[in-house]
């Protein structure tokens, strides 16, 4: 393998380990009333020296096929000719590895690497061969935990306290792709997008719901809270912009619909007040909103995320390092892992479209799933700022496949493209047939490849024509995204879980969710500058955590301390909530039976609890 193949290869051996190819896209900043997508824009430079290679490419090269499969006629001489052992030894075939009994004439044979498609190839075509073809690479489909799962530890929540039932979550979003098997079945879903159904295109809707809520169901992912219950509100369109009036909307329906958590990954710099008045309603009127801290990565206020009401999440990665595209400021709330997520999304084929031909083309990883019509500009191989013409402004840029995207990087020359203000971008290939690209990380633009003679017909048509980059959904797959869009489920996923397991008995009103805002926030495991932070907020999220302290707040109400032990200590700190006649927060005090006072009543509940010793 060349060294150059060599550096690339482990490049991104080291990202696939990392769990970092994602993409999901932000507009740019000149849309200032825009909702945005809470997925990191690229940053130019951040990510040097990743090549274009996916991962099945990456696999190919590391695991070259040492084994052809050949099927011989039942005539076939095998003693002398073209299939003796002689024979086969002179081709570069080392041994037969062994027969298959199942299909007569079934051989594996162990051969040279380097030779093993030319064997494959001569023996295919000799005389006595029903077929011969080359060993090939299978991928285990069985379910997975993303590690953000596991970092919050909802598993360890789920064997002691149940996976969320009976809870509703609300996503507000991109819509669902409706048919995924790893999905549940939506209670109720309405797009709040005139007429566009609440079918997922964009692909980020459905991923934001599978980290909340995937099924555990043996394939694919799962989620946080796999037993809730999910609303759909499509409030975003199929390029990922949104009205507030639309989101406001979707906020209302949530809540008129039972919501207990409502998901928004999703966030603008400036907000009107009817917004903030429809989170400080819900919150109100029993549920928990949850939003996208923005990425940015500055101070910068993002909403609904900075309104007092709403919980603002902000992103971490497997290793528990702030990302640098997570914004940070007074109101974060607390932190989860977004970045690398692997969650649920809807398969989608691309084309590009001019006059009336309509071409198949290749999604480029890293860059987000859009559709965008607009002028073509040949920008040559785009390795240098005078390939692009001014006029590529705002438009696509048709670049040719060269040595700066197979050795420097792809994501060089579409950063080239950026950087001379082109919206999207077009790579054709320089050799005959298609390629696939990957920039390795994710940016905001979108980018496809097309083969060679479909990139000379878009050429030949000359600079300023009308290009379409469309797409469509084909199916069902798996992906990784960055961003504090998701991180927010994992916080939503969370409160489900928290509602869930300590619904009250029928005699007292349910947890209010400034209760379980309370839980998160106290247990939530403290990271970066000792005690709450700009960047992390109260901390990680760890939802054992809160759920071992509910359990001692609720159905161990009198271990005060939350050690699993009733005893002095919680007894001297009883005595000093008697007698208090305003609790300072319901079920979180000694208020036990939730009457805003502190009183007989709740010291008899103290002392049954005492009695006992030990919490169940």
């Amino acid at each position: 393998m060349p060294d150059a193949l060599l550096r690339r290869v482990a490049v991104a051996v080291s990202l696939a380990c990392a769990g970092s190819a994602a993409f999901a896209g932000l507009p740019t900043r000149s849309h200032p009333n825009a909702i945005f997508l809470n997925s990191p824009a690229s940053r130019a430079g951040d990510q040097p020296g990743r090549g274009f290679m996916t991962l099945d490419q990456i696999a190919a090269e590391l695991l070259k096929p040492a084994r052809v499969l050949v099927r011989f006629e039942p005539f076939a001489d095998r003693a002398q000719g073209p299939l003796s052992d002689a024979a086969l030894r002179s081709l570069g075939v080392e041994r037969v590895e062994f027969t298959i009994d199942l299909v007569p004439g079934l051989t594996v044979l162990k051969v040279d690497p380097d030779r093993a498609a030319a064997i494959a190839q001569t023996l295919h075509n000799t005389p006595g061969v029903r077929y011969a073809e080359l060993d090939g690479i299978a991928r285990k489909m069985a379910q997975s935990t993303p590690y953000g799962i596991a970092m919050v530890k909802a598993p360890a929540f789920w064997t002691r306290f149940g996976r969320g039932g009976g809870v509703r979550i609300a996503v507000l979003d991109t819509g669902l792709d409706m048919t995924h098997p790893d999905l549940p079945t939506a209670t109720m879903a309405q797009s709040f997008v005139a007429g566009l159904s609440v079918d997922d295109i964009d692909q980020h809707g459905s991923h934001v719901a599978g980290t909340a809520m995937a099924l555990d169901n043996t394939v694919g992912v799962v989620g946080v809270a796999p037993q809730a219950q999910l609303l759909v509100a499509k409030v975003l369109n199929n390029e990922g912009f949104g009205n507030w009036s639309e989101i406001i909307s979707g906020i209302n329906w949530s809540v008129a619909n039972n919501a207990r958590v409502i998901n928004m990954s999703l966030s603008g710099p400036t907000a009107p007040q009817s917004v903030k008045d429809a989170c400080d309603a819900a919150l109100a009127a029993g549920a928990l909103v949850v939003a996208a801290a923005g990425n940015d990565g500055d101070n910068s206020n993002e909403y609904p995320g900075a309104f007092p009401s709403v919980m603002a999440v902000a992103a971490v990665d497997q290793n528990r390092a702030w990302a640098d595209f997570s914004n940070f400021r007074p109101d974060i709330s607390v932190a989860a892992p977004g970045v690398g997520v692997l969650s649920t999304v809807p398969l989608s084929s691309v084309t590009v479209t001019w006059g009336a031909n309509s071409r198949p083309a290749n999604h480029i990883l890293g860059t987000p799933l859009r559709a965008y019509t607009g002028r073509v500009y040949d920008c040559g191989e785009g390795s240098f700022f005078l390939d692009f013409p001014d006029q590529v402004r705002g438009e696509i840029a048709l670049i040719r496949r060269s040595f700066w995207t197979d050795f420097i990087g792809v994501d060089y020359v579409i950063e080239n493209a950026w950087d001379a203000g082109a919206y999207a971008v077009i790579i054709a290939n320089n050799t005959a047939g298609s390629f696939t690209a990957d920039m390795g990380y994710s940016t905001f633009r979108p980018g496809v490849t097309v083969s060679q003679a479909d990139g000379n017909t878009i050429r030949a048509l000359g600079n300023g024509a009308t290009v379409t980059i469309g797409q469509s959904s084909s199916g069902h797959d798996y992906d990784y995204f960055d961003g504090t869009s998701m991180a927010t489920p994992h916080v939503s996923g969370a409160a489900a879980l928290l509602f869930s397991a300590f619904a009250p008995a029928p005699a007292l009103p349910p947890l209010p969710p400034q209760t379980i805002r309370y839980v998160l926030e106290r247990t939530a495991s403290d990271a970066g500058t000792p005690g709450r932070d700009n960047y992390f907020g109260h901390g990680i999220i760890d939802v054992e955590a809160a759920g071992n302290y509910l359990h001692g707040r609720i159905r161990c109400p009198g271990d005060l301390n939350a050690d699993t032990v009733v005893d002095d200590l919680d007894f001297q700190q009883f005595l000093g909530f008697y007698n208090t006649l305003t609790a300072p927060a319901r079920y979180t005090n000694a208020d036990f039976n939730g009457d805003s006072v502190t009183d007989d009543a709740d010291f008899q509940l103290f002392v049954v609890t005492y009695d006992a010793l030990l919490c169940p």
